[in-house]
């Protein structure tokens, strides 16, 4: 691989990425922290203090978890089959990666067959769901017909990432923990050390390039609801009961209708 081609992903690109993830948060945790007349769970109810903190922690669980707020679970089953291998998937590969950063107590034979077994069976069920929500986008007319050039790149994006993590993981079988352990650990830290990676497979600088590219990414479309629920609502607000007064601007309270009236945002 060219030395250029090298030089770009290894150590201008995750430098790149860092500073857009930084960026893309701070835009984002502004605009949301400072949003006026949103409800949710918790900041209108029926009944006041209905969803206390114990509560909204474990609704959240179940949100994540179980995907119960699909309203229609029952009878979109491709919707909820995806998303279940998809998101268990890749959070078990992405929990696997924190090896590559964090010292883990095992033998390298047992950590290569972690990656190979676990590793290798989470990131099949996570691309077998990606492909089931891909195909469910584009086969069916009333959701292909909503769908954006977002919802197409960011899952482009993802099933290049995991094609050539499963090819890495299974077919080419690198040495992580000699090469692209200490480089990232080098970037982190802001040490930059690019001769453990060096002259690494065509299949491993793909891969990283993709991956770098999706993070930078996650910020400014859709895939920023991995960490966007955390400022909603229903976690951030105390409970505004329907038909209460509502509390001054300036009570540090968020309304629970609009000031200004029907259009005002």
């Amino acid at each position: 691989m060219d030395s250029v081609i090298e030089l770009t992903v290894f150590l201008v690109l995750p430098y790149v990425t860092l500073v857009a993830l930084v960026v893309g948060a701070a835009i984002r945790i502004r605009s949301w922290l400072s949003a006026r007349a949103i409800t949710g769970l918790r900041s209108v109810a029926v009944v006041p203090n209905t969803f206390r903190t114990r509560g909204v922690l474990k609704d959240l669980f179940r949100r994540v978890f179980t995907f119960y707020t699909f309203s229609n679970m029952e009878t979109d089953r491709t919707l909820y089959v995806g998303s279940l291998l998809f998101h268990y998937g890749i959070v078990i590969v992405l929990a696997s990666h924190l090896a590559l950063v964090v010292p883990v107590p095992i033998s390298a034979q047992l950590h290569s067959e972690i990656a190979l077994y676990l590793g290798g069976a989470s990131g099949l069920a996570a691309f077998a769901g990606l492909l089931l929500l891909l195909g469910r986008r584009v086969g069916r007319p009333r959701i292909r017909s909503v769908s954006f050039f977002d919802d197409y790149f960011a899952v482009g994006l993802l099933v290049g990432v995991i094609v050539f993590g499963l090819l890495q993981t299974l077919v080419f079988r690198p040495d992580y923990m000699d090469t692209v352990s200490p480089w990232l650990i080098s970037i982190l830290t802001f040490q930059p050390n690019l001769a453990p990676i060096a002259g690494v497979g065509t299949v491993t600088i793909v891969h990283i390039a993709l991956t770098l590219i999706f993070l930078a990414y996650v910020p400014y479309g859709k895939m920023v609801h991995v960490v966007a629920y955390l400022f909603n609502p229903t976690v951030t607000r105390t409970s505004q009961p329907v038909g209460a007064e509502i509390p001054a601007p300036d009570s540090g309270l968020w309304a629970a209708r609009p000031r200004g009236g029907p259009d005002e945002r």
